[in-house]
């Protein structure tokens, strides 16, 4: 992981990784059959740290947290990211993903459903993180960053009386961050689950409160 972390995925080989580890080639191969092997097992590895346990006792609540923390770990490792597309089951990492499906199931959710929701929230989590980080312009510019700073620069210019409310929110642009709509689209998708999904009324809990 710390390999990858460092020089990306399409630099991990065996020979680096046994200098990494200051160990024989041939020796690595007592503890994985093949580098396919050992990726699914980093793929492992990463779903435990994108998705630790974290006890909590309402499944909004750990959407929230689940959510922010994966973001986070991504963003501080983006050489990551291509390991998500391994297709094995990390059996050994489930814990939290059973821990939230209990929560929901116990809120009344039907299992299809809480499986449902449960995607929603990981993929906009991670598709999140591709845009803030795998859209890079030829300018080394995050792309949506690019096309801010290029909308702010052309409103000035527009012809008079055209476009009025986008250069009228030419202030209100300047608050534009990641990580406020992160905030807005995590939270939307909690309020969203929780006001589309039928639960039986003597299940249903009093509802989250998102911060």
């Amino acid at each position: 992981m710390t390999l990858v972390d460092r020089h990306g995925l399409a630099a991990l080989s065996i020979r680096k990784l046994a200098a990494e580890v200051r160990a024989p080639p041939m020796s690595l191969y007592k503890h994985f059959a093949s580098k396919e092997q050992l990726q699914d097992l980093m793929f492992d590895r990463l779903i435990q740290r994108l998705f630790p346990p974290h006890g909590g006792s309402s499944w909004q609540h750990e959407f929230e947290t689940a959510g922010h923390h994966a973001r986070r770990e991504l963003l501080a490792h983006p050489n990551w990211i291509p390991l998500l597309t391994r297709p094995v089951v990390p059996i050994s990492s489930l814990g939290f993903y059973d821990h939230l499906l209990r929560l929901m199931i116990d809120d009344g959710f039907r299992r299809a459903a809480a499986i449902h929701a449960f995607s929603s929230a990981m993929s906009f989590a991670i598709g999140f993180v591709l845009t803030e980080r795998m859209m890079t312009s030829r300018h080394g510019v995050v792309v949506p960053l690019e096309r801010l700073a290029r909308l702010k620069e052309a409103i000035p210019h527009f012809p008079p009386g055209t476009l009025r409310y986008i250069a009228s929110a030419n202030a209100a642009l300047d608050e534009w961050s990641f990580d406020r709509v992160f905030d807005l689209g995590l939270q939307s998708l909690i309020v969203g689950i929780e006001s589309s999904f039928v639960r039986a009324p003597h299940k249903a809990k009093k509802r989250h409160r998102l911060s």
